[in-house]
């Protein structure tokens, strides 16, 4: 368990409604992480918002207020110096300049959007993947990763 990263996420968290939207591929390997996220946060019950934004993470920019949210994770495969299956939070001002991933451009500028028309917090949790070949299944360290950070979310609500 990242045990840093998800006392941060905790401490971000406290006091707070927010909600947790998964980005990625499902059918692209690793890419799929976020979208794991958001099926083991609902195969839980999660007391808390989740949704499966797929590649279209800017279809959801107005969930956040409809659901009365004060803060939103947004969590997907990151790629940034580290083992797979490690994740972090990717501070959104680097995501263009220092962090890469499949819907850069489109959970971007889905988050600037957010953040003229929300005002509440947005994070990003990135999980850095092995694989992301068409077809192919979660790795082992991303899929480990993918439960880590439902733990981790789950804990931050209680």
């Amino acid at each position: 368990m990242n045990a840093k990263t998800a006392k941060e996420i905790s401490a971000r968290l406290l006091g707070k409604r927010f909600g947790v939207v998964g980005v990625g591929n499902e059918l692209k390997g690793d890419d799929g992480a976020g979208p794991a996220v958001a099926a083991l946060l609902e195969a839980a019950n999660a007391p808390f918002p989740v949704v499966n934004a797929a590649e279209v993470p800017e279809n959801y920019g107005g969930w956040p207020g409809k659901q009365g949210l004060e803060a939103v994770v947004f969590v997907d495969a990151v790629v940034f110096d580290g083992e797979p299956g490690e994740w972090r939070i990717i501070p959104i001002e680097d995501l263009m300049r220092s962090a890469s991933n499949t819907h850069r451009l489109s959970l971007h500028f889905s988050i600037q959007y957010l953040r003229e028309v929300w005002r509440g917090e947005a994070i990003l949790v990135g999980i850095r993947p092995k694989e992301m070949g068409l077809g192919e299944p979660l790795s082992p360290e991303v899929d480990a990763a993918a439960r880590e950070v439902r733990d981790a979310l789950l804990a931050a609500s209680a």
